[in-house]
């Protein structure tokens, strides 16, 4: 989604377009699973007025307009997606604390399965999978 689709969306909401709601967008836009602290600290020398409590208040705003979504991986903050990337799973390593996404296909298939063998449906853009990564896991 580029900026002029962003601003669109925050205008159609109410909402003002700022340069630091663009940028903590972009920042999430290239950023693997950011928190709101990782934002901030990556913002920190380009947008000097950010403080960590309005980026807090900018994700919030995001998310009521749309544009953005967070997870709760583990007891950690949560990370954040931008709302128009494909639904995901989060694979998160129990031991090193690593996480991984799993693609779009590999997601549906999975959330397909539990609904067919269960009846429950996944919302998999907002799921964890905890576990060991390959560099964790004990050798057989």
């Amino acid at each position: 989604m580029a900026d002029s689709e962003w601003e669109a969306a925050l205008r159609s909401h109410g909402h003002r377009v700022t340069s630091q709601r663009l940028a903590i967008l972009r920042s999430i836009s290239t950023m693997k699973h950011p928190t709101a602290e990782s934002i901030h600290e990556a913002l920190g020398q380009a947008e000097p007025s950010l403080n960590l409590s309005t980026v807090y208040r900018n994700l919030a705003v995001l998310q009521e307009v749309g544009l953005v979504t967070h997870a709760h991986i583990d007891a950690r903050a949560p990370v954040y997606h931008l709302a128009a990337e494909p639904s995901h799973i989060h694979l998160s390593c129990l031991a090193c604390g690593d996480v991984t996404s799993v693609e779009p296909e590999t997601a549906g298939a999975f959330a397909e399965r539990v609904a067919l063998d269960t009846g429950f449906v996944i919302q998999p853009g907002h799921s964890a999978v905890y576990g060991y990564c390959p560099n964790c896991h004990p050798s057989p």
